[in-house]
């Protein structure tokens, strides 16, 4: 049987219960000759064995833990009594076992947190914050940062979540000192080193995250908060979802990066305003949509996490539509292209109906034949009377977006180019006529050609 016995920060932090089994065991190994544990284990009995010979013969941290952990064991059924720093249960070789008896000591972080902690407050050991799958603005202790390389890497996710110039208390085993995140890695660093640190108050803060972003809106629609956000419900605030969307899809064309951040945070508030709102007016929990989100995305993806294939895009995307069809139990084409929304644009909603007609049957053989059908549309619209030609010119958008749609071009998309290029020109025209001091209505039809196709060359 392998007990490990917590030996604290310092010599006199040995418990009764620890020094007893120091005492009793047939065999007693300690972690290195470099720790205070070494004198106070020697000040019991003489025959204690240490590991620093594989510190020396290792490779790495993982490779040393699983020898020390193999050296433990190959005692076999003799009593056997592990002594490490700290409370015992977050060394990294003890780790590596799984049948131990712990006699816990004081713990690292007592140095940087005293008998007690914030609220919420989140105590690692320096591997684990290092492979956290997510860093959480909290109160938080590491402990067991052994040397400079470990510190960089700790700093370097505390930055995910932590202004660089966050008060770090942090802690050797001779001293304890107040130092910047950003200075972290420029520390000396010794087996027992631990830092304590706690976010800045939210309004002096540069770094926040997605619980941030709820926390605020939530300050924002209480009683104390903005009276306009507070009044609003979900139909008063449809629009802006719309607004917000189409300002993204602008800077994601334009590819502007600063923009990107600041409309997807836009539209990512829309997401925000509504749990609130739905919170409040208790409707649904935020983990409602969370639940059916992730619920979603696998049981869409059986060609990630079942045993359905797809081997491309193709496949993936018809993989995606079956288990759509089944959630939704749509069981014909009629009731397919009536699922589509109507909040939609009318052109987004034209391209999503005809393609699941498509699906069904309801398709042109080629290009050419919608081409056709465009040419078709285009002369009844010509020869249609004041009454019909709304109708007809619906027609004629129809057939053109298919068009679109057999050859790969997604209509939303080729008309926001189209629009986007027509704006430049425009724009650059009416610069152009500024600076020959001319004005439109003055150009006679062969000058505005001129004049356009300078437009065009100047800007595309």
């Amino acid at each position: 049987m392998i007990t490990v016995v917590g030996m604290g920060r310092g010599a006199f932090d040995l418990t009764v219960a620890g020094k007893s089994a120091i005492e009793q065991a047939d065999v007693v190994v300690v972690r290195s000759r470099l720790t205070h544990m070494a004198q106070t284990v020697e000040n019991i009995r003489s025959d204690a064995i240490f590991c620093d010979d594989l510190y020396e013969s290792q490779q790495d941290f993982d490779a040393l833990n699983v020898a020390i952990a193999q050296r433990l064991r190959s005692f076999g059924d003799k009593k056997v009594v592990f002594c490490v720093a700290g409370d015992g249960s977050d060394d990294t070789a003890v780790r590596q076992m799984t049948d131990v008896n712990v006699i816990a000591g004081v713990g690292l972080q007592a140095s940087v947190v005293g008998n007690s902690t914030e609220s919420g407050t989140i105590v690692f050991t320096a591997q684990d914050f290092i492979c956290a799958k997510h860093i959480l603005v909290r109160p938080t202790v590491i402990k067991c940062i052994d040397d400079k390389f470990v510190a960089s890497e700790v700093q370097l996710r505390l930055l995910e979540a932590f202004d660089r110039d966050s008060e770090v208390v942090f802690c050797t085993k001779n001293a304890v000192k107040r130092i910047a995140l950003h200075q972290l890695s420029k520390q000396r660093y010794d087996y027992q080193t631990t830092l304590y640190i706690l976010p800045k108050p939210l309004t002096e803060r540069e770094v926040f995250d997605y619980y941030d972003c709820t926390d605020i809106m939530t300050v924002l629609c209480s009683p104390d908060g903005c009276p306009w956000d507070r009044e609003q419900t979900h139909k008063s605030i449809i629009k802006n979802v719309i607004e917000e969307a189409y300002e993204l899809a602008d800077a994601l064309e334009k590819e502007d990066n600063d923009h990107i951040v600041e409309e997807l945070g836009d539209l990512l508030m829309q997401v925000i305003f509504h749990l609130e709102i739905a919170t409040h007016d208790g409707e649904f929990s935020p983990d409602a949509v969370y639940s059916a989100l992730c619920r979603k995305l696998i049981d869409r993806h059986p060609h990630v996490f079942g045993d359905v294939t797809a081997t491309d895009s193709a496949q993936s995307l018809s993989v995606w539509e079956g288990q759509k069809l089944k959630e939704h139990k749509i069981k014909g084409t009629a009731q397919n292209v009536m699922d589509v929304p109507r909040g939609m644009s009318a052109l987004m909603r034209c391209q999503k109906v005809s393609s699941r007609a498509s699906k069904g049957g309801y398709e042109f053989e080629n290009a050419e034949q919608v081409a056709q059908k465009v040419r078709e549309e285009l002369d009844e619209f010509l020869c249609a009377d004041e009454q019909d030609r709304p109708m007809e010119g619906g027609d004629l958008l129809f057939a053109c977006a298919s068009l679109l749609r057999l050859s790969g071009v997604d209509a939303e998309t080729a008309l926001m180019l189209s629009t986007e290029k027509f704006v430049r020109r425009v724009a650059e025209c009416e610069r152009l006529l500024s600076e020959w001091g001319r004005m439109l209505k003055e150009l006679s039809a062969n000058q505005f050609d001129d004049l356009w196709e300078v437009a065009k060359r100047n800007v595309g």
